[in-house]
């Protein structure tokens, strides 16, 4: 089945319209910065405008209310001594001025006997009609109040903090006070003129900034509020905002900073409350906004205008899109040009291709396109000229060489057989032996390899190795014969794994011309005992299972053998229980690779040995591990020599009763 070939000319097109595509990137940054700064900028300087349009608006809004309160007192001064005169009085005026909620004159204690000791005249419309009434009384001592006490010490008038009047208005309200004197200039009571916040929330609400209505609403915040507006008090507290339960619960500005508010959240605060004018980027309600404050006149109050950051960008980024639907569309353009230019200039190229496929194939006299440009495409097909001239030479050369390998192959089989004679293969190891379970596997991943394991008993302990030479193939095969004929001459008379090592370690030192070297692990197992003394050589730790809990043996960091001559090797020592399994393996085995690099790695060793049953042998449980490195990699091929030597300490058979 023939294989598409894939379009070079497609390819070329894909490179210039990536060099363009990153020019065209690059390009539309820089033209997006430029654009949402100027549009940031421009949005921030009419904000600042607004702002203050707003203040100018809130202001003549409550002079308004300031005008009528003095208008009203000047005319309740002249009636001060007549309390029905008083009340005729309220009524006219609450009726003409309908922007207030209510207004009324609080008196000091006992200024008219005949009243009692509390007389606080209020007028309100009620029904649409003007109504006044004493609302002053034991249970509503009114003497008593903040805005009461103020109102008596003020020089002038002065606004409170927004209170909940339940015995006038019935609602949220903030007052404009003012003391009254009778025509001698002694001190009579307290006027004042009362707005409702929902009046002020009302004023705001009819502002426009950007399109968008930026009133406080008389409802909680929505989710995703946009654009809104505040008004702080002068000690902080809300005066109006979208929550209502922000100044219906007497709340302050700083009652809600901490969590999901920045560190500037209190410096806004007290520069609002300071009457200052500016802008504030800060985190408040969970949202990064761009504040915009100025003070309210005279009031004492602060106005804020709070626009999401997403608000101001959201122009700049509709013109990034535009940009980028430009820039894409641009780019199909440029794309159908290039393929068309480049297509008719790569035609010599498609017709050289289909005859180096009919060379490919064998067919060595297929004739030639003729380049009549003296280009690299012309250079080109004249190398395939010449290669066709030298593909018969080259294939009888290719004919002796392939006897050759067959050759070689077949005395490198006879290699393997030779290698893998030189270890245990005998299955079981010791058939007579009831105190002692030994299995080993070896799998190169080339003819012949590098790993090596071997065991031998001798006075009742077992003498086992396992080694892995630095490289592969012939050379590596070779060091492994040398390393383990040395383990077997001398573990037959050498005691201690260290002392081993160190004359297998001092004889390859010295003739180490080509600078070879092994990883190596030595053992000696007392199998009556079950003492265990081991040397490791830089080798990879075996693994241990101990009441079916597999977890790697502890082992020194010794150098492998062939490096330094007179390197001192460490002793360790520990104790096989009976059904104590000791797993050894060489590195090829953990460096097993999937196609996509991944390795079996040393966890999916213990995962896989916690599956080990007290009952399993020693075959059972290397041919397990090698199913699971097999399911593992898959098709990968075998980078590296697979080896595993499995010792387990068998229990003591109970002995039958008579």
């Amino acid at each position: 089945m023939s294989t598409r070939i894939k379009s070079f000319s497609d390819r070329l097109t894909r490179t210039i319209i990536i060099i363009f595509l990153v020019i065209m990137t690059i390009t539309s940054i820089l033209a997006f910065v430029v654009i949402t700064t100027g549009v940031y900028s421009s949005f921030k300087e009419h904000f600042v405008d607004e702002i203050g349009n707003i203040s100018r608006n809130i202001t003549a809004n409550l002079e308004k209310v300031e005008i009528s309160a003095v208008n009203i007192a000047d005319e309740v001064k002249w009636h001060i001594k007549t309390p029905e005169l008083i009340i005729s009085t309220l009524e006219y005026e609450i009726d003409v001025n309908r922007n207030l909620t209510g207004c009324g004159i609080a008196f000091v204690p006992d200024y008219f006997p005949s009243q009692g000791r509390w007389f606080e005249a209020y007028a309100q419309i009620v029904d649409d009609k003007p109504r006044v009434h004493n609302i002053g009384s034991a249970t509503h001592d009114y003497h008593e109040s903040e805005w009461f006490k103020a109102g008596l010490a003020s020089k002038g008038g002065l606004w409170t903090s927004p209170y909940l009047d339940k015995e006038g208005a019935g609602t949220l309200l903030c007052t404009y006070t003012l003391p009254i004197t009778d025509p001698e200039g002694k001190l009579a009571g307290v006027f004042g003129a009362d707005i409702s916040l929902e009046w002020l929330a009302s004023v705001l609400h009819d502002i426009d900034v950007s399109e968008n209505k930026i009133g406080l609403k008389p409802s909680v915040m929505p989710e995703d509020q946009g654009i809104y507006s505040f008004i702080l008090g002068p000690k902080g507290e809300y005066i109006a905002h979208p929550d209502l339960e922000r100044y219906l619960g007497g709340y302050n500005f700083s009652d809600f900073a901490g969590p999901g508010t920045s560190d500037n959240y209190l410096e806004l605060g007290e520069a609002m409350c300071a009457g200052k004018t500016g802008e504030e980027i800060v985190v408040m309600d969970g949202r990064r906004y761009e504040v915009f404050y100025a003070p309210v006149s005279d009031s004492g109050w602060s106005m804020a205008i709070a626009v999401p950051i997403r608000s101001l960008l959201r122009p700049a980024l509709t013109l990034g899109c535009l940009i980028l639907i430009l820039m894409l569309l641009g780019l199909f353009i440029v794309s159908r040009i290039c393929r068309r230019a480049i297509k008719m200039f790569t035609k010599p190229l498609v017709q050289l291709s289909g005859s180096a496929s009919e060379i490919a194939q064998g067919k060595f006299d297929t004739v030639l396109p003729e380049i009549k440009n003296e280009d690299e495409i012309r250079h080109l097909r004249d190398s395939f000229d010449n290669m066709q001239k030298s593909l018969s030479k080259y294939i009888a050369d290719l004919t002796e060489t392939t006897a050759q390998k067959a050759s070689m192959e077949s005395e490198l089989d006879v290699a393997r057989n030779i290698q893998m004679s030189m270890l245990p293969m005998t299955w079981p190891a010791y058939p007579d032996r009831k105190d002692i379970d030994i299995w080993g596997s070896i799998t190169p991943a080339k003819a012949v390899g590098g790993d090596l394991y071997d065991f031998c008993i001798r006075d009742n302990k077992l003498f086992f190795c396992i080694g892995d030479v630095s490289g592969k193939g012939v050379p590596a095969s070779l060091v492994m014969a040398v390393i383990s004929s040395m383990f077997r001459t001398l573990s037959a008379s050498e005691d201690g794994p260290d002392k081993l090592i160190s004359v297998i370690n001092s004889s390859m030192s010295d003739r180490n011309e080509n600078m070879m070297f092994v990883t190596f692990f030595a053992g000696e197992l007392d199998l009556e005992t079950g003492d265990l003394k081991y040397c490791n050589a830089g080798h990879n730790s075996p693994a241990v299972i101990k009441n079916g809990v597999p977890n790697y043996l502890e082992t020194d960091a010794n150098i492998p053998v062939g490096v330094v001559a007179d390197w001192k090797y460490s002793l360790q020592k520990t104790v096989l229980s009976p059904g104590d399994v000791l797993f050894l393996y060489t590195d090829g085995l953990t460096e097993a690779a999937r196609a996509d690099g991944s390795l079996f790695g040393e966890d999916r060793v213990i995962s896989n040995l916690a599956g080990y049953k007290a009952t399993s042998s020693s075959r059972e449980l290397s041919e397990n591990m090698k199913v699971a490195v097999d399911e593992f990699v898959g098709d990968a091929e075998q980078s590296d020599d697979i080896t595993m030597l499995i010792i387990k300490k068998l229990p003591k058979p109970v002995p039958c009763s008579a």
